[in-house]
């Protein structure tokens, strides 16, 4: 369905075989509740593919919008992790975390597989330029018969990139940032992967031919009414 509210924060990583079987019991049952305790945000999804061969972990955290990714309640938590946060945190690794403004947005029901596309803007084009060159190829790939949904997001890292006591218990962030994001909603991981190339194919066209294409299965859904 149409993303809840004008932002999001988005994340991808991999877990330590270490941590792996406490971080879904972790996420699930305290992480996920307590993000949408904060008033900004509105609904989390998280996706799992263990076929990648990195980043096998995705999350996408909806929000009224940007500037409550700052507010006192959300910078209250990142301050103070509890003691089942700083245990996992460690075990983080290939760790890329975004805030993004939404672009656009559409589609109906919530899919049960999601495929993100990163993108990086070619040089000299403005980001309302490249708005207005996938205009054309995000309605071809919300035509695909697969797709439930898609939705195209800008970075906005200054929302996301302080120093908290969270992020100091995660190794650094060492992935390559992107400018755009295209985040596709599937009816399953099978029909996302199947997807994949047409996906890509349409953002070729539109001038972004070398988008990184990541399916993941959802795993686990929470909206802020079933969180409180």
């Amino acid at each position: 369905m149409a993303l809840k509210g004008q932002a999001f924060i988005i994340m991808w990583h991999d877990i330590t075989p270490q941590g792996d079987a406490q971080y879904h019991q972790w996420h699930t049952r305290q992480h996920m509740p307590e993000r949408l305790d904060h008033g900004n945000f509105l609904r989390s999804r998280r996706g799992v593919n263990r076929g990648l061969g990195r980043q096998i972990y995705f999350t996408l955290y909806e929000g009224h919008d940007l500037e409550g990714f700052t507010a006192p309640d959300y910078a209250r938590s990142l301050n103070h992790p509890t003691e089942w946060t700083q245990w996992i945190a460690p075990h983080f690794r290939n760790f890329l975390r975004m805030s993004c403004a939404v672009l656009h947005t559409s589609g109906r029901g919530v899919g049960g597989a999601v495929a993100t596309v990163r993108l990086t803007l070619p040089e000299g084009m403005k980001e309302v330029e490249a708005q207005a060159a996938l205009a054309p190829a995000l309605a071809a790939i919300e035509a695909l018969d697969p797709v439930t949904a898609v939705h195209l997001a800008a970075a906005r890292p200054d929302f996301t990139s302080g120093e908290t006591s969270e992020t100091q218990l995660r190794p650094p962030m060492s992935e390559q940032p992107f400018d755009l994001v295209v985040v596709v909603e599937a009816m399953g991981l099978a029909e996302a992967e199947d997807a994949g190339a047409a996906v890509l194919d349409h953002l070729a066209q539109a001038g972004f031919p070398d988008g990184l294409f990541q399916p993941y299965e959802v795993a686990y859904t929470l909206e802020k009414r079933e969180a409180q």
